[in-house]
């Protein structure tokens, strides 16, 4: 019986960082903010198309994040993100491990514009998408709802056909709300989020995909909580591997018959969708100052990559408009 693989497509991790992670049950007055700095470690591997998995290679990626938030108004806020990446491609056990080499000589009918090889086996970095976006306290007590929307851009013109590729070059307007649930006299708290995200789309292909995250957790001293979370992407559209893009997907002969300008845009135009079960603890050093990591692997992948084990570390500093 085949097990069934996770994965988490990179950049689904660097959105909406203000609303993931254990509840916050502090009020929200105007001038309050933070600052978050975060590092990240994804170890991804099988690919997995939805009938068969495909060891062809691993990628070890490591995310340096500044993420913060700021209270406009009591109700208004404004939150903000720009990742950097270092990321690598290990070679697998199949195709001498499939680089993606835009130089490579399948490419007659197409040629890529362009040539940059990535999946050399060394790190390549670059900053990725700077999110920028807003949100409003709709309803404040123990339920709490903030409806948001947010814009990410790419910084640089990073390449995105590669296996070490940090990201797929392009801009997103993710759409949805975030709640957390503090019930009065008790240590347990669930929090969430749930977004529709409008993506540029690719040689006119619909990637726009679903994005929720659902945590549960419970304070177990007033400093030291711990949460376990699941989030889910789901592209609406998009195109399936080996299926959409050759003539005979049982027939098919790699690489030759994947030179088009389709498999040069592929890690674009996938159908990406991933289930993921993460562990998350949070302990505060002062009203100031709080610590968090996180662990998290994941439980169903179609049309993505599934990663193996990825923690985060992260310091965040609180700043409080009364001080």
């Amino acid at each position: 019986m085949r097990k069934p693989p996770g994965a988490l497509f990179l950049y689904m991790l660097l959105g909406l960082v203000a609303f993931v992670g254990a509840a916050d049950t502090r009020g929200q007055s105007r001038g309050d903010g933070s600052l978050t700095l975060e590092y990240q470690y994804i170890r991804t591997g099988t690919f997995d198309d939805g009938n068969y998995e495909y060891d062809y290679w691993k990628t070890d990626a490591q995310v340096l994040m500044l993420s913060g938030d700021y209270s406009i108004t009591d109700r208004l806020t404004v939150f903000a993100s720009l990742p950097y990446i270092w990321k690598r491609f290990i070679a697998g056990n199949q195709f001498n491990g499939d680089p993606h080499n835009p130089n490579d000589p399948y490419w007659v009918d197409f040629v890529p514009p362009d040539k940059r090889f990535w999946d050399d086996g060394k790190y390549h970095s670059d900053f990725q998408d700077f999110s920028i976006g807003f949100s409003y306290l709709a309803l404040d007590g123990p339920l709490k709802i903030s409806p948001y929307i947010g814009y990410g851009v790419p910084m640089t013109d990073y390449p995105f056909f590669a296996k070490a590729a940090i990201g797929q070059n392009l801009w997103n307007v993710p759409v949805g709300a975030s709640f957390s649930y503090a019930p009065y006299f008790s240590d347990w708290y669930l929090s969430g989020n749930a977004a529709y995200v409008f993506s540029e789309k690719p040689l006119g292909v619909n990637v726009d995909y679903w994005l929720t995250h659902l945590a549960t957790g419970y304070r177990f001293t007033p400093r030291f909580a711990a949460n376990v979370f699941l989030s889910l992407k789901y592209v609406r559209e998009g195109m399936k591997l080996p299926y959409d893009f050759v003539d005979d997907p049982e027939n098919f002969v790699y690489p030759d018959d994947f030179g088009t300008e389709e498999w040069w845009h592929h890690d674009r135009l996938g159908a990406h969708r991933n289930l993921n079960l993460g562990l998350g603890v949070d302990y505060f050093l002062s009203p100031q100052w709080k610590v968090s990591a996180t662990g998290y692997t994941a439980l169903w992948v179609e049309q993505t990559n599934e990663v193996d084990y990825a923690f985060t570390m992260a310091v965040t500093r609180f700043f409080s408009g009364s001080d």
